[in-house]
């Protein structure tokens, strides 16, 4: 039972926020995110620019500004899918997924504006009182935590309250009804989004980690450190690589056994995992052969990196029922 409820909280955690997420995570989620991002702003750009002859035809006098603010819109929205797709990292998409929201939310603020804060709603502005819905729905396609989507919906909300305190109908029935409706598609969106980043975590761990250990696999790792080395290579910072294989291990599986073995892949694991920084990548090369990269570390400090592992795994001790065998 304890068991349990530590697996829902991890897991809560993850969806709560991304702090709790690892580096290479982010990285694939940011990948996800910058392409949908991109898309979403490049299609209400375009949607956008295709009203504007039916603000044309139906806007007369001052309230034809609204087609320059059409216009004003789509040229941010672009330029938000352009300069996200300038760089592919997650505090890229979190700026490019704040300016989208912020722009949006801009525009329906300055177009009631335009309009004179409506009262009723017409043909014609039932466009405009629908648009805080609609930037709330088109969040679901994104993997955000909740965090991340709370606050692109606050943001909105707080828009859309301040419009219709303005217009003197915030406390109408009819506001009311909507502000219900919004709340319910809200928390449907947030469940959305977090069952698609629910997802996400199992099907990076299914792909990326070693299910006996838990630290990276051989294709992640590689990419990874690929990745890392390609910007390492460009700043000019030194870059170290420790090879390690643990000798005889073929004899652990022989005497005591494929079981006693995993007990000593894990113990030997956990204990390069402990001496980590968080800048290095750390994985399972295959069978007995791990691998440790760590960016900016020079030749020098190598060495006393290797020489404080090989330290702590010849004092590892790993207890194989009731039997204590050495890992070397």
């Amino acid at each position: 039972m304890e068991f349990s409820f530590q697996r829902f909280q991890i897991q809560f955690n993850e969806l709560l926020s991304a702090r709790h997420h690892a580096s290479s995570f982010s990285t694939t989620r940011a990948t996800y995110l910058r392409t949908r991002i991109i898309a979403l702003c490049a299609i209400w750009a375009i949607m956008t620019l295709l009203w504007v002859p039916v603000d044309i035809m139906l806007l007369e006098g001052s309230n034809g500004m609204l087609v320059v603010l059409r216009v004003i819109l789509a040229i941010t929205l672009l330029t938000v899918a352009w300069a996200t797709h300038q760089r592919n990292s997650l505090i890229a998409c979190r700026n490019g997924l704040i300016a989208m929201t912020a722009s949006m939310n801009i525009f329906y603020l300055l177009a009631n504006h335009l309009l004179g804060y409506p009262h009723s709603i017409n043909a014609f502005t039932y466009c405009y009182t629908l648009l805080p819905f609609l930037h709330v729905v088109v969040l679901t396609i994104l993997p955000l935590t909740i965090k991340e989507s709370l606050s692109m919906m606050v943001m909105t909300a707080a828009t859309q309250i301040y419009v219709d305190f303005h217009s003197g109908s915030i406390l109408s029935l009819d506001n009311l009804a909507i502000y219900w409706l919004q709340t319910v598609v809200g928390l449907l969106v947030i469940w959305a989004q977090s069952s698609k980043l629910h997802m996400m975590l199992r099907l990076y761990r299914h792909a990326s980690l070693d299910p006996l250990t838990g630290v990276y696999n051989r294709r992640m790792l590689l990419t990874l450190a690929k990745h890392d080395f390609e910007n390492t290579r460009t700043a000019a910072r030194p870059y170290s690589v420790l090879l390690m294989d643990l000798d005889r291990f073929k004899r652990v599986n022989d005497r005591y056994g494929h079981y006693a073995g995993d007990l000593v892949l894990k113990a030997f694991t956990e204990s390069i995992q402990a001496t980590l920084r968080k800048s290095d990548i750390f994985g399972r090369f295959g069978g007995e052969e791990f691998i440790l990269f760590m960016p900016q570390c020079s030749a020098e400090n190598a060495f006393l990196v290797a020489d404080r592992i090989m330290t702590r795994v010849r004092d590892l001790r790993v207890v194989v029922e009731g039997l204590m065998s050495r890992c070397k």
